[in-house]
């Protein structure tokens, strides 16, 4: 696929199919995430964990469905992303059921303030690319994560068995889209760009 029709139809995805993704694309986005410019060239302090399990991604939305008690409390933290009827039917988990979710984690540090939350979004967003360049949706997750550590009482990130020293900060869900990858409407001239020459 042309670069260019990558951006065009890359979209944030919510409504998957029932079906695994392939190895072969589980390999590829993982490739792609190693191709990310990281700070310092300091892969190592990288860790990307792959869940496939459904019920350890449901156990992981507990703190969430917590935090997200409330339409209100949805409203303000989600928008219109969540439906009043999966706030009160949490059997859905907030990761949309895709069938696969990376969980991209950093080395805590404290020597260069914010080049952690750089370093994952950098490399989710590779890995967001390469999804879509397969054909298949993907979105950037982080309700859950949050809210785990707003309720430690309810952090569950043990089941990601993540290095020692490591916090996973970004999810990246992936699968087959519901309704296939096409043109994004909604994608526009819509930030703000000032010119200094």
């Amino acid at each position: 696929m042309e670069f260019d029709q990558v951006l065009r139809i890359r979209q944030s995805t919510r409504k998957y199919l029932e079906k695994q993704i392939e190895s072969e694309q589980v390999a590829a986005i993982i490739a792609a995430a190693n191709r990310s410019p990281v700070g310092s060239n300091l892969y190592k302090d990288i860790h990307i964990t792959v869940v496939q399990d459904q019920n350890k991604l449901l156990y992981l939305c507990e703190a969430a469905w917590k935090r997200f008690s409330s339409k209100d409390n949805v409203k303000e933290i989600a928008g219109d992303t969540i439906s009043e009827e999966r706030v009160k039917d949490k059997t859905p988990n907030l990761f949309y059921g895709a069938p696969t979710v990376f969980f991209i984690s950093h080395r805590k540090q404290n020597l260069q303030e914010g080049i952690e939350w750089a370093n994952v979004t950098t490399v989710t967003n590779q890995m967001h690319l390469a999804a879509t360049n397969l054909g298949l949706g993907s979105v950037y997750m982080w309700g859950a994560l949050e809210s785990m550590r707003l309720f430690p009482e309810l952090d569950h990130t043990d089941v990601l068995e993540v290095p020692d020293g490591f916090e996973p900060l970004i999810a990246l869900a992936v699968g087959y889209p519901e309704k296939a990858l096409g043109n994004n409407p909604k994608q526009h001239a819509a930030i703000s760009v000032n010119f200094i020459k």
